[in-house]
């Protein structure tokens, strides 16, 4: 055999090629489980946080915080149509839809329990878009579906120490105790270009600090904090005072 012959070379590179791809294959699908597990143990540490219920960065070892999840968190399926939970459909089955108009439909709201299991914070997912790239967080409102418990923003694509700072805790601690209603009216919450102006009532209630050189980005959040506000209006005003 002439190993240095194109035929050998040629033939020894595909035999490698095909080694190599079906090695990595394996390999991806082996992890595959664990990979999605981090994935939703990332998520349900997003929805604890914006919740209140652990702070950024928790020290607690991982199964002491899944088990708190699974404690103090249900999740429930909304058809936003009429703010209706829908009993008969879990969570993973809303991510199964692929019909656009089923996935606008319903959603999934993680409500936070308190210590004697009664409905304590509505933590909803947001996302939309920012200057380069689809912001995705969760929103967390009180009992009232009113006042604002926390944001959180887990994936987006925003230039860091500019747009990217919607990840910075001082930015996020300037949301809690903010409205999303004026009387009667849904209003959400928005970034202000500048710093609030604590003597103008609606400003205080109603907007957060924007983000020095990054307009597009807040101008984003805000439409996309809203937009999502509008969607869950329906199961929102269930709750809210008449």
């Amino acid at each position: 055999m002439n190993i240095n012959s194109n035929g050998y070379v040629l033939g020894f590179a595909v035999v490698v090629c095909v080694a190599m791809s079906a090695a990595l294959a394996i390999t991806a699908n082996a992890l595959k489980p664990i990979q999605d597990a981090a994935a939703e143990f990332d998520r349900q540490k997003n929805v604890m946080t914006a919740a209140g219920l652990v702070v950024e960065g928790d020290p607690r070892p991982r199964a002491e915080l899944e088990q708190l999840y699974a404690d103090r968190v249900v999740e429930r399926v909304v058809d936003v149509t009429t703010g209706e939970v829908d009993a008969k459909l879990k969570p993973a089955d809303v991510a199964a839809m692929r019909k656009p108009e089923d996935r606008a439909r319903y959603r999934v709201v993680a409500v936070a329990k308190d210590a004697q299991g009664n409905d304590e914070v509505f933590v909803l997912p947001i996302s939309g878009k920012g200057l380069w790239s689809t912001l995705y967080g969760y929103l967390a409102l009180e009992k009232d579906a009113d006042t604002v418990r926390g944001i959180t923003f887990y994936k987006h694509g925003e230039t860091p120490g500019l747009g990217g700072e919607v990840d910075n805790p001082n930015w996020k601690a300037k949301w809690p105790g903010k409205t999303i209603l004026d009387g009667a009216q849904l209003v959400g919450v928005a970034v202000k270009k500048g710093v609030v102006d604590a003597a103008i009532p609606r400003e205080k209630a109603h907007m957060v600090d924007g983000l020095s050189g990054a307009t597009i980005t807040c101008n984003g959040v805000t439409k996309l904090v809203k937009a999502d506000l509008e969607a869950f209006k329906p199961y929102l005003a269930k709750f809210w005072k008449k």
